[in-house]
């Protein structure tokens, strides 16, 4: 397939790293918001066509699948245009600003027929089987507890400190604790109780996030734009716990026994090591190809249904959360 980047953006490198290891797509295009950054983008990582904008490249019949990496205010309009004109298209997290855009796209796709999907890497990779097949196992005996952090100093970046651009860290950095959670305990919580922290940037600088469950489970989810955190995942259970090192592109999970009643040491009882076939980005574009040669017009691994709830709690969050301003 003949891929179309919409958006020459920073993560695209490690994306284009990810699609030449794919024997199924060719990376054929790419436009930007001006006609010189898309022929540099071009020369730089060996696409063949740059676009002079958006506009051209959906419309051009040689496209068969856009990745859509622009500014998430914009991922809507975007997305929309890709819809529109019958292209399949994979969208970077956060898919939209709010529930109601993510909808409206959704809705679109089901009525075109054509191929909409979110690219949230973490909801793709090996990782994610291979946790939950530990927890299916009993290893850990029943989960009672989730905690994921995700933090970086990240405070001095346009697309996070300006609002209109949907900056804030709970669409850019908050989704993954989110969707950690969602992966591992499902999106049907009970309640949600959570607190943003503003410092003087007029968005949310830090976000901490209590979801209930209704069998008593309590995932405590937290992301900052303010400093670095360990980036670990803990899934606790009545038998010892899983410690995933990074929630973000996970490469190690350990597992942890019962505390001995002699040393009161806590057991390490395995190591697994998570190994990708390139860099993780692949994963998600392998299924997406494979949906839009199959006439799937959604992921398996990130169902509309799913990037839909991520977005209404999401909206819950800005809505009902208690504020602190320093």
């Amino acid at each position: 397939m003949n891929i179309g980047f919409l958006g020459c953006s920073k993560i695209g490198a490690s994306i284009v790293k990810a699609l030449k290891a794919n024997s199924n797509a060719t990376l054929y295009g790419c436009a930007a918001r001006n006609f010189e950054k898309a022929k540099e983008y071009k020369e730089k990582y060996g696409f063949k066509v740059a676009y002079k904008n958006y506009e051209e490249m959906v419309k051009d019949p040689n496209i068969d699948f856009i990745y859509v990496s622009t500014l998430i205010s914009s991922h809507y309009e975007h997305a929309k245009l890709c819809l529109e004109n019958g292209k399949p298209c994979l969208v970077e997290k956060a898919f939209t600003i709010n529930s109601k855009e993510a909808e409206e796209l959704v809705r679109l796709s089901k009525q075109k027929k054509v191929f909409l999907g979110e690219a949230i890497w973490t909801r793709y990779m090996p990782s994610r089987k291979m946790i939950n097949e530990l927890i299916m196992s009993g290893i850990i005996g029943d989960i009672y507890m989730l905690s994921a952090n995700l933090s970086y100093k990240i405070d001095d970046q346009e697309r996070l400190i300006k609002k209109n651009l949907g900056g804030g860290i709970l669409l850019d950095v908050g989704v993954y604790p989110i969707n950690f959670a969602f992966m591992v305990l499902g999106s049907d919580y009970k309640d949600v109780k959570s607190t943003l922290i503003y410092k003087g940037k007029g968005v949310e600088e830090t976000c901490l996030i209590n979801l209930f469950y209704k069998n008593g489970i309590v995932a405590n989810l937290y992301s900052s734009m303010n400093g670095n955190s360990d980036r670990s995942g803990y899934i606790y259970g009545t038998e010892g716990y899983l410690k995933i090192d990074n929630i973000n592109n996970p490469s190690l999970i350990e597992i942890y026994g019962k505390i001995d009643d002699t040393s009161n040491a806590i057991e390490l009882k395995n190591k697994l090591h998570i190994k990708e076939d390139v860099n993780g980005y692949e994963y998600q574009f392998y299924e997406a190809l494979l949906a839009v040669k199959s006439g799937i017009n959604e992921p398996v691994s990130m169902p509309h249904s799913e990037t839909i709830k991520v977005m209404k709690l999401i909206d819950k969050i800005k809505n009902s959360s208690y504020i602190v301003n320093n």
